[in-house]
């Protein structure tokens, strides 16, 4: 992937349009239709009707549809009632509503917290290839 983007540009796929692009130096992805990426961006959202797969690099993600590889949010994942993730999930802070559906291998970027280490506290990681 190549560095994040300079300025604030602005992809919008479209309901019903179909897309299978490599994106560089895009700011703020927007997605209802149908998605095969390779980005890194700073804003990501899927709509719930859309659909999507790759490889998503991104500070902030909403998900409300469906999106199967691997999704990087560094900052905040937002996964809302209607959306279902399938993949490799890494995340700064993760957010699911009732009904977000996550299955995968599912890891926080962030470190242990300064009081789960005062207390010799791992945190929670789920197990590999487990729904949550």
């Amino acid at each position: 992937m190549t560095a994040g983007p300079t300025n604030e540009s602005y992809l919008s796929v479209g309901e019903g349009v179909e897309i299978a692009a490599t994106i560089e130096r895009c700011s703020r992805i927007y997605v209802a239709g149908k998605a095969r990426l390779q980005t890194a961006c700073k804003s990501f959202v899927l709509d719930a009707g859309g659909r999507v797969e790759g490889t998503i690099e991104c500070e902030t993600a909403e998900v409300r549809g469906r999106f199967e590889g691997e999704i990087r949010a560094s900052q905040r994942l937002i996964v809302h009632e209607t959306g279902q993730i399938e993949g490799e999930i890494r995340y700064g802070r993760l957010e699911v509503a009732d009904g977000g559906r996550l299955t995968g291998r599912i890891e926080t970027l962030a470190g242990p917290t300064a009081d789960s280490l005062r207390a010799g506290v791992e945190p929670y990681r789920a197990p590999t290839g487990a729904t949550v």
